[in-house]
């Protein structure tokens, strides 16, 4: 009885514990308490397949962060093996900023100006042509485009051989050919123009496989250009990792491991320059220059020659004023004297009839810069050479406008042509060298003309804010050697002053009156002042208070010249000028002639 009340207990407890299984199953458990031993067939597939269903997400999660693995490693790997692949945007490189930009790049350096290209042939402008060859001219008011050389001048066709563009005028490179030699290549994307001008040996070499023309020499640097088997390319510079190279005008980096070993050399010579016409025959003389400027306003001033000479030792050439413009068409005042020069000549001087630009009445900018003008004005001044039988011209152009620059360049490289094929002396006024009179260009001056003169006085005028020298000897050896860094010094005269200037300031205005070197030392005299030798200047000074006026004046004497007469023989200039004549005291032609004695 017990053992069949245990046995229906026991199948009650199995009943039971199948339907909690089955109610498990049903809800997606996975029944963990039964004994290992008492899983059933079916408990062991349910089982089963509620794992796999589990593990799935993982699994797929598992596969996927080991792909973005292998891509991130693969990248790695071939950014170190094989390098970036960012390209570098050409025209940023080169700075283009449009499309109809040209790049200019001359022996290797890209410039900032830009080309442009019309039917194929490439036009740059003509400031940058001038810096190869700085004869080239443009009249815009007149439409000339001139190429002036020692001896000629070349007129270029508008269309082929300029074109002006938004008021810039462009040259093409053949016409710039024909005076400076050059080679060139174009290549496109961007538009760029490679011109060599410098006569080089250059090492030349040919990828032997693909590669990338790259920035700088690291392979994480942007690409500049593709290169493939068998490009030539130039050799700048090497090591065992990396050259230096240009192709097709630009130049970066590539692996040397890339570039065949075997090199050529080849000579590089720009052709043509043909037409460039530099031969500037100098027309000086074996001596050293002691020039008077004798200041004749009227024709009958002319009789004066023997007066405003009397008092001269070792001068050997007198510059009378005969000369100035007239109107603004190229017409001259002319008061010259063929007696005069016929006078001078049997003195033993040489005469050099000097052309100013200070009428009221005259325009010079409008002279100069108008091509028709300009050779009328050259004409009549050789002219009136010719026929007075002078033996130069002296150009004293003052107060020219900036802009009148290139235009006065223009009239003494023409000017030049006449007076170099009549064997006249052509000389050219100038201030003392200062910034705001850089347009003056005595480089140009130098190349053309025969004589460059200095005008060493001024340094204090009537338009001063202060009073002081007029030629302080700090003032004329500055612009001494500013001269001489564009100049020679056997083309050097340096102008003396025969005056100064007396100092007045009373109720609070300042004014001055210019005395000559005779005048001057009257007012001392008559003062009965007291000079002072002033070393700052090298100059004896006075200054006194005289009926409630305050008088101050630098001196120009002998002493003053002899400091200035040491430091121009000491720079062995070409010679002396004075300023002018008839208002020295004698003695300062024994100073003169003791420094520059007659025939050295």
């Amino acid at each position: 009885m017990r053992e069949s009340l245990e046995s229906e207990r026991r199948k009650r407890e199995r009943a039971r514990r199948y339907e909690r299984e089955d109610e498990a199953r049903r809800r997606g458990a996975y029944y963990t308490e039964r004994p290992e031993r008492r899983r059933s067939s079916r408990g062991r597939r349910s089982s089963g397949r509620s794992r796999s269903s589990s593990m799935f997400p993982l699994v797929i999660a598992g596969v996927v962060i080991a792909a973005i693995a292998l891509i991130l490693l693969g990248n790695g790997l071939f950014r170190e093996v094989g390098g970036s692949r960012e390209k570098a945007d050409l025209s940023e490189y080169f700075g283009v900023s449009s499309d109809s930009e040209t790049v200019i790049i001359i022996d290797g350096k890209v410039c900032d100006e830009k080309a442009v290209i019309q039917n194929g042939i490439p036009f740059v402008p003509v400031s940058l042509a001038a810096s190869y060859y700085d004869n080239f001219y443009y009249d815009s008011l007149e439409g000339h485009l001139l190429s002036t050389g020692a001896n000629s001048t070349v007129e270029g066709a508008q269309g082929t051989d300029y074109i002006i563009l938004e008021d810039t005028v462009y040259l093409s490179v053949p016409f710039v050919n024909r005076f400076v030699p050059l080679t060139y290549e174009t290549y496109e994307d961007p538009s760029r123009i490679d011109i060599v001008t410098k006569p080089d040996n250059e090492t030349f070499a040919k990828i032997k496989k693909e590669t990338k023309l790259r920035v700088s020499s690291d392979k994480q640097s942007e690409i500049l250009v593709d290169l493939d088997d068998g490009d030539e390319v130039q050799i700048l510079q090497e090591n065992e990792d990396w050259a230096e190279i240009r192709y097709k005008a630009v130049t970066g980096y590539a692996e040397t491991e890339c570039i065949d070993e075997e090199r050529s050399e080849k000579t590089i010579n720009p052709e043509g320059g043909a037409e460039a016409d530099l031969s500037y025959q100098k027309n000086l003389r074996n001596h050293k220059i002691v020039l008077g400027f004798h200041n004749v306003a009227v024709a009958d001033a002319n009789s004066y020659l023997a007066d405003a000479v009397s008092p001269t030792k070792g001068m050997n050439v007198i510059a009378p004023t005969w000369f100035s413009l007239a109107g603004s068409d190229g017409n001259l005042a002319d008061i010259g004297s063929a007696d005069y020069v016929a006078k001078a000549h049997e003195m033993g001087y040489e005469v050099w009839g000097v052309v100013d630009n200070f009428t009221q009445d005259t325009d010079t900018n409008e002279v100069l810069s108008r091509t028709s003008k300009r050779i009328t004005l050259e004409q009549n001044l050789l002219d009136s050479a010719l026929k007075l039988g002078l033996d130069g011209i002296n150009i004293d152009f003052e107060q020219l406008p900036g802009e009148t620059g290139d235009d006065f360049s223009q009239f003494l490289r023409e000017l030049s042509i006449y007076t170099r094929a009549n064997s006249l002396v052509l000389s050219v006024d100038n201030y003392v060298p200062q910034d705001y009179t850089d347009f003056y260009r005595r480089d140009i001056q130098g190349r053309v003309a025969d004589y460059v003169v200095i005008m060493g006085y001024d340094e204090h005028t009537a338009a001063s804010d202060e009073a002081g020298s007029v030629a302080s000897l700090g003032f004329v050896t500055q612009g001494i050697e500013d001269t001489l860094k564009e100049v020679p010094a056997a083309q050097v005269i340096n102008a003396l002053p025969f005056y100064t200037r007396k100092w007045s300031f009373e109720g609070g205005t300042l004014s001055c009156e210019s005395l000559g070197m005779r005048d001057a030392a009257a007012f001392i005299s008559d003062n009965g002042v007291q000079t002072v030798w002033d070393a700052d200047t090298c100059q004896n000074y006075a200054s006194f208070e005289k009926d409630g006026v305050n008088y101050s004046i630098w001196l120009e004497d002998a002493e003053s010249i002899s400091s200035k007469l040491a430091v121009m023989t000491a720079h062995d200039l070409g010679g002396v000028g004075c300023w002018k004549l008839t208002q020295e005291t004698p003695d300062i032609w024994d100073i003169i002639a003791s420094y520059y004695p007659s025939g050295s």
